[in-house]
């Protein structure tokens, strides 16, 4: 059998190798031009590089910009379209920027961000009790409890819930001085009310003692309760009883007559007889 040179094989590893290479340069071209084609399908979205609290404008350096397959509804693509525009919710790093949960464009930074149409902020003084010993924070949520006892209710003191499911927008403190008594540091809570709630809870603070009652982030449920006084908390008598139950009288138990007993005498037979 006719044996080829050596210099033919060399011939043929050279084409063989220049083939192979072409084809895999060809499959590297073909996979990155895939890759350039799926990633201008991705949308430019602007996220929190880090944590943003509510009431505080943004800057460029808080934000970044993600790739993301469908730009969630009322994002931005560039960092430069929210610059200065103030945060009315917290965002999580990682958090896309959405124009909801931003204040409307020209309100300034602070607490007037946080307030949506025809709400209002109300600050009012508060003790370490009624404050849920410090873990009252923004965004809770509260219930209004006034106790009064003064005037018609000096004899028989009240208490009743008179607001419910209002939003806490902050926490802090005030300096409060008395005559003849030393500065003394007041806690306060600035919670979120309609013109209508503000009239209440501020004659609520005006003629008792406002205590605030914590409520589950997610009970937005309404109880009506019918106040307790001190003499119904004494006799065990439950808050929520209508007044046309409370206005039905007791049974009255008629204690019976007493009986008499008599001995009768018939011939040889002596009997008693009760009547």
């Amino acid at each position: 059998m006719r044996r080829f040179p050596s210099w033919v094989w060399l011939a043929l590893a050279v084409v063989f190798a220049t083939g192979a290479t072409f084809v895999f340069m060809e499959w590297l071209k073909h996979q990155s031009q895939q890759a350039l084609a799926g990633k201008s399908t991705e949308a430019a979205v602007v996220v929190a590089a880090k944590d943003i609290s509510a009431a505080t404008p943004l800057e460029v350096g808080q934000l970044k910009v993600d790739r993301w397959k469908r730009a969630p509804a009322g994002s931005f693509a560039k960092p430069e379209e929210v610059q200065g525009r103030v945060a009315a919710f917290p965002f999580g790093a990682g958090e896309p920027i959405l124009e909801g949960k931003l204040a409307p464009k020209g309100v300034p930074a602070g607490l007037p961000a946080l307030l949506p149409a025809a709400k209002r902020a109300m600050t009012v003084k508060v003790d370490e009790a009624s404050q849920v010993a410090g873990f009252l924070a923004p965004d809770n949520r509260v219930d209004v409890v006034v106790t009064i006892s003064r005037g018609d209710y000096s004899k028989d003191p009240l208490s009743r819930v008179v607001l419910q499911n209002l939003k806490v927008l902050g926490t802090g403190q005030k300096m409060e001085q008395r005559t003849g008594e030393k500065p003394q540091v007041v806690p306060t809570v600035t919670l979120e009310v309609s013109p209508e709630e503000g009239e209440r809870l501020a004659l609520a603070a005006q003629e008792g003692h406002i205590t605030l009652v914590l409520r589950g982030q997610k009970d937005q449920d309404l109880v009506r309760t019918g106040g307790v006084t001190t003499t119904k908390l004494m006799n065990g008598q439950v808050s929520g009883a209508s007044e046309a139950e409370e206005a039905v009288p007791k049974e009255t138990v008629v204690p019976e007559p007493p009986r008499r007993t008599v001995e009768v005498l018939r011939r040889l037979k002596r009997e008693s007889v009760t009547f």
